[in-house]
């Protein structure tokens, strides 16, 4: 008998049901890790490319003068950007560039703004912000009393504030005409109203000027235009078509 015959050969091929589920498993990690993987990472990623919006968010800071303030937009995604168009009540905005992905402007008007941001692959986003912080509208009579050719009443600006100095009147006869009296503490303002129509005019702080025109009986004559146009007769052509329609409907009457 050969003495090596009962000695384990170290090439001999290995076999059996242990060895075919080791390979199994090798073969399926092979495939998995240089294969699937790979094909999930490269597809994901293409389609995060194509698919990607541009992000953005602005801010709008307060004003100290209420003139002017500023816009701060922080652009936060990843691909770079195509184009920016910035605009304000349609009009568009000059904006700089004040940091990698940080933009400003210097905005002097109240309004809608809005932002359009185009990536590279073409994908395009759209927000906005409303800016209400500056002061763009003049003082407004509030608490008016009419008694014995007295008109009192207050002034209200919520933002700048009543520039108390510029508060004066006129008529056909006189150029100015002094309030008889102005509390700035409670803003409490008297005028006389004597046989003409009296025009009461005041700024804010800013220059925002309001005119209010009051009949002698302490009407605002704005008023009464108003109302005056909202019931003011029909026009020819109205009458005619009115005149006609009931014409038509006599002689179908009879």
């Amino acid at each position: 008998m050969n003495q090596y015959n009962n000695q384990p050969r170290s090439g001999r091929r290995q076999s059996g049901p242990q060895y075919r589920q080791d390979a199994g498993k090798h073969g399926f990690l092979s495939v998995l890790l240089f294969y699937v993987l790979p094909f999930i990472l490269i597809n994901g990623l293409i389609f995060f490319v194509v698919t990607e919006k541009p992000k953005g968010d602005i801010s709008i800071g307060e004003s100290s003068d209420y003139i002017s303030t500023t816009m701060e937009l922080k652009i936060s995604s990843l691909l770079p950007l195509k184009s920016m168009e910035v605009t304000l009540d349609g009009n568009p905005v000059e904006i700089t560039k004040t940091g990698s992905k940080i933009y400003t402007a210097n905005l002097k008007n109240n309004g809608a703004l809005e932002v359009k941001l185009t990536g590279f692959n073409k994908m395009r986003t759209v927000f906005g912000e409303q800016v209400n912080v500056l002061d763009d509208t003049p003082p407004v009579i509030k608490d008016k009393m009419f008694k014995e050719g007295i008109l009192s009443f207050r002034l209200d600006d919520s933002q700048s504030g009543v520039d108390y100095s510029s508060v004066t009147a006129y008529n056909e006869d006189k150029p100015e005409i002094l309030p008889l009296s102005i509390d700035r503490s409670t803003g409490l303002i008297m005028f006389e109203i004597k046989k003409e129509n009296l025009t009461i005019s005041a700024k804010d702080k800013i220059g925002n000027e309001m005119h209010v025109t009051y009949d002698p009986k302490g009407q605002s004559v704005d008023d009464e235009e108003l109302n005056g146009e909202e019931n003011q007769l029909p026009d020819d052509e109205t009458l005619e078509d009115t005149e006609n329609a009931t014409d038509s409907n006599k002689k179908n009457t009879n």
